[in-house]
């Protein structure tokens, strides 16, 4: 019997209609991964009855549900399905000049389609999910499985990475691929640090080493009885947290978070150096640092600022979206969505 290899494991994704019920075979897209740890967990029950035999009764095995991450490398395009589940909204039909501008005038760059948070009718994306082993002919298929979480990690030595985690309904296994030959997701060139600006206060800053960011919708599904997984996956609120560590310098940053200054956050990353380069831009309007942590060692020393992002106008003015001139938590920018 053949032991299955990671190589010959591929993960494909498509969005439902209805939640908990596959697309079309032919709707799916490949995700390019690091590595995955999406799995079916089952609820176990053991017996607490007292017995004079001095041994357990059977445990029951119940309630199910889909857990896990997709990690992958950072690319325009690759992401956008997950940037708009994890936001709640969707992406503007046309593209729009860029909104954090590499050139003095944003003369030769790309323009991109840009996200927001709605204030309103926001999103309940749900999909369907296939794990599919060809070296031994298993297809895992994860059913109604919505974004619980996303993750940003950018580092100025590295690519910057993705995390997607999610909460599903239910798993099915059978022994044929159920989506058909599953095409890639058209993205960029991996974005990194190194080719990207990130500015705080609409200022461009040097002194910052590395971003992180968390988009948590505090996703939960509940056991009903007579069923042995969840009618439905809750989805909450867009709550956008995260870090980024700067060399220490002064103590204006300890004053940002002693006196809960309002302060924003925005990155671009691009994928060439070239003016009409591929990008993403991430904008945070409106953010609070909670706190200032300073290492030590014999070296520059570093400060990590925490912070929590909350409903903010990035441009009253705009002439780029008038959605620029309504308070949203996060803007989104890319060029292949």
């Amino acid at each position: 019997m053949a032991n299955s290899q990671g190589t010959q494991r591929s993960v494909a994704l498509s969005k439902e209609t209805t939640f908990g019920t596959k697309p079309a075979k032919n709707m799916a897209k490949l995700l390019p991964r690091i590595e995955t740890s999406l799995n079916v967990n089952f609820d176990a029950f053991q017996s607490e009855e007292i017995r004079t035999d001095m041994q357990r009764a059977a445990s029951i095995v119940g309630f199910e549900k889909v857990e896990g991450d997709v990690k992958g490398e950072l690319a325009a395009g690759q992401w956008a399905w997950a940037f708009v589940a994890a936001l709640r909204g969707a992406f503007g039909a046309e593209a729009k000049p860029p909104i954090i501008k590499k050139t003095a005038n944003g003369q030769g760059e790309k323009n991109g389609k840009i996200l927001v948070v709605p204030q309103t009718a926001h999103s309940t994306d749900s999909f369907t999910i296939e794990d599919w082993f060809k070296d031994i002919g298993l297809s895992r298929q994860y059913l109604g499985c919505r974004v619980s979480k996303l993750s940003l990690e950018v580092e100025p030595n590295g690519i910057a990475s993705v995390t997607v985690t999610f909460l599903g309904q239910r798993g099915e296994e059978q022994t044929a691929q159920y989506f058909t030959n599953p095409p890639d997701i058209a993205q960029s060139g991996k974005l990194a640090g190194v080719k990207g600006s990130l500015q705080l206060n609409k200022q461009q800053m040097a002194l910052i080493t590395s971003f992180k960011l968390d988009i948590d919708l505090n996703a939960s599904s509940e056991a009903v009885l007579g069923a042995t997984y969840a009618p439905d996956v809750f989805i909450g609120t867009v709550a956008v947290s995260g870090s980024f560590t700067m060399y220490l310098q002064n103590k204006a940053m300890i004053d940002a978070v002693r006196l809960g200054t309002n302060l924003s956050l925005a990155l671009r990353m691009d994928a060439e150096t070239a003016n009409n380069s591929d990008y993403m831009g991430i904008i945070l309007p409106a953010i609070k640092v909670t706190s200032s942590e300073i290492d030590d060692g014999e070296k520059n020393l570093m400060q990590t600022l925490n912070f929590d992002a909350f409903p903010g106008v990035w441009d009253a003015a705009s002439t780029i979206d008038d959605r620029l001139k309504t308070a949203t938590t996060m803007i989104v920018q890319d060029t292949l969505a």
